[in-house]
């Protein structure tokens, strides 16, 4: 496994970390890239704010659905 990553690969894993647990060369391969890119990091901001945005709406959404 390689542990530079680029923009699409870190993008990738920071969705899939969403979903799941990243392996701990996954974890590092993409600290190493946040602490590099600042468009990476910008990105992990928008993606935690709008979770957390969305997490009223899903609660909304699974109450309507019983």
């Amino acid at each position: 496994m390689k542990l530079m990553r680029t923009c699409r690969e870190a993008a990738t894993l920071m969705l899939q970390g969403a979903d799941r647990e990243l392996q701990p060369i996954e974890r590092l391969s993409l600290r190493l890239h946040l602490l590099m890119c600042r468009h990476c990091r910008r990105f992990r901001q928008q993606t935690r704010f709008m979770a957390r945005t969305m997490d009223p709406w899903r609660s909304y959404r699974d109450q309507e659905k019983r």
